[in-house]
């Protein structure tokens, strides 16, 4: 039996899909609103309605760390890239139901 590469795990994917996002999200805050508190710019967000749009838009930078997994065919970990963003899918979809 075949060992799998210690990325190659689903778990490995989930995280980075999750937290990915975030990171771009916060360096699009600091290089284009840097001289704003960060909450009182996620409140502002929140007021306009654009928090989950413009986190979304950063989720599309999963998509070039999916294609890393399946170019390195690290296939449990491209499910795990594939799982975070479902996750953020809902999230969207809750918040646009709810508020």
């Amino acid at each position: 039996m075949k060992k799998s590469p210690a990325l190659d795990k689903t778990y490995i994917g989930l995280i980075l899909g999750m937290i990915v996002p975030l990171i771009v999200f916060f360096i699009y805050f600091l290089s284009r609103h840097g001289d704003v508190e960060f909450s009182r710019y996620l409140g502002m967000l929140h007021k306009y309605g654009l928090l989950f749009r413009v986190l979304s838009l950063c989720v599309l930078v999963d998509l070039p760390v999916f294609f890393i997994f399946i170019q390195f065919k690290f296939w449990r970990g491209a499910r795990g890239v594939v799982m975070s963003v479902f996750f953020y899918a809902f999230a969207v979809a809750a918040y646009t139901i709810i508020f």
